[in-house]
Formats: C-alpha cells, structure tokens, sequence
C-alpha cells in the first residue's frame, strides 16, 4: 500500500503505526479513522495500518446523497491497496470489510471484526430483534424525512453509541452527527438490506475470521456475529466483557489483542 496521507479521491486516509504487515481499518457510522488510535498504538510494532474516513465523516469531502455508500467505499478501498492487507472493521466498516473479502479475495490476508453489522444474519435465530432493529431505525427514517435531523440521529446514537447522553456531548459534536446523517440513512441499504449480496456469500471467505461483539452491546449483536463466524469457513467468536457497540474504541487494548493473535497464530 501507498503510505501517505493523500486523499483518493475526496476521501482523507490517516496512517497509524510502522510495522511490517500492511493493514486496513474502517471506521464505523459517525466515526473517524482516529477511532483506531488505541488499537493502532497497541499494534504499532506489527502493523502498518491505513484508515480512510468515510464520506461525510473526519476529514472527508460531504457524502453525495443518492451515491451507494458501499460501492463507494469499496472502490475507494479498491483505488488505495496495491497489495493483501489484513483488515480491521468497526460496525459499518465491519460489513465493508466482509464485503471487500468477498468481492476481492486476493486482497485480504484476515478480518478482525467488532460486531459488523449485517442484521439479516440474525432472521432465523432472533427475527424478533430484526423486528425491533427495524422499527426503531423506521423511526430514525421517520423522523429524518419530517425534516429532523437532530432528532433522528439523536435517537440512532441513543441506540448505538456508547452510552453518553445526546444532552451531554459537546455542541460541535451533536452538530457534526447531524451533519452525518444523510450518509447514515443512506448506509441501511447495506445494514438492513443486504444490497452488497454479503449474506449469501459469507461461505466464500477462507481467510480467518474473529469476530467481536461487547457483552453489554445491543441484543440483536449476538447473533449477528453468531451467524457471520459460522458461515465463514474459518470463523472465531470472541466477546468482550464489559463493551458495548463501541468496544472497538473503548476496549482498544482487548481489540487489538485479538488482531495481534489472529495474524501471529
């Protein structure tokens, strides 16, 4: 991979760490590549990790509404890499990362995954918290469509963020999530929809596999990372006591101790 800080086309890309290894990490919804400080701090020695942040989000141009937020992340991806990478995927990044080993299978060496999420992986064994799941983002819709931004994100992140209430986050931070919520709404169509075809195709991806979720994390997360670790042909379970949706950066430490045992085991 190119190691510089260039953007590929209107997307910025952060590097983080000098290791040996070459490896990719994206961000979930409302984040930022800075969200993998910790994790790439903790594997500095290792990896050399590249991190793009998406449309819309850290230093990014806006997201361009009506664009497909996957297959515009996946050719950005596709643009940067010149070489197999081991990858590192938070939430919506998660599912691009599966997505991206699906699609271009020479490219990623292994995925570290903390709760991607493709909520029809969870139908057969909780389709009463695919139910609920769906509802609540209808309303998030809802209340987006009525001309709420606010409002919709607000109660998006009182579902999904790290447990901080919306009152008291800084005013610059519940305006950059307002901000963002073109590109979040536009994201569901690979969330709840599958249009990226990931769930039918997870049996195509050879490489190891780990899969994370937080003990404290959303219900419907358990079988969603259940059913992906399954259905892959060399998937592994790990859940991390005391995390929730956001373990990724909260638990940082416990993260990338699983990355650093996925690619020296």
């Amino acid at each position: 991979m190119a190691l510089d800080t260039r953007k590929t086309p209107d997307m910025h890309w952060r590097v983080l760490g000098q290791g040996a290894r070459a490896a990719l990490a994206l961000h979930c919804n409302l984040g930022h590549s800075g969200a993998f400080r910790g994790v790439g701090a903790a594997l500095d020695d290792l990896l050399t990790i590249e991190a793009p942040d998406m449309p819309g989000h850290g230093r990014s141009a806006d997201y361009v509404p009506g664009t497909l937020t996957g297959r515009t992340m996946l050719d950005a991806i596709l643009a940067r890499l010149d070489g197999p990478v081991d990858v590192i995927g938070h939430s919506y990044g998660g599912l691009l990362g599966l997505r991206l080993a699906i699609e271009q299978p020479d490219l990623v060496r292994s995925l570290s995954l903390f709760e991607p999420v493709t909520m029809l992986a969870a139908k057969d064994a909780a389709p009463e918290e695919v139910a609920k799941n769906d509802a609540h983002m209808g309303q998030v819709f809802a209340l987006n469509d009525a001309g709420d931004p606010e409002a919709a994100v607000r109660m998006f992140v009182e579902e999904w963020g790290d447990g901080t209430p919306w009152e008291a986050l800084p005013e610059e931070t519940r305006a950059t999530f307002t901000r963002q919520v073109p590109f979040v709404v536009a994201s569901q169509q690979d969330v709840l929809e599958d249009v990226g075809n990931i769930m039918s195709r997870l049996g195509e991806i050879a490489v190891p596999v780990v899969v994370m979720d937080g003990a404290e994390s959303p219900a419907i997360m358990k079988p969603v990372c259940d059913r992906v670790a399954r259905a892959v042909q060399n998937g592994r379970r790990v859940t991390v006591a005391g995390a929730g949706h956001m373990g990724a950066i909260t638990h940082a430490d416990v993260v990338a101790a699983e990355v650093r045992r996925m690619i020296e085991g």
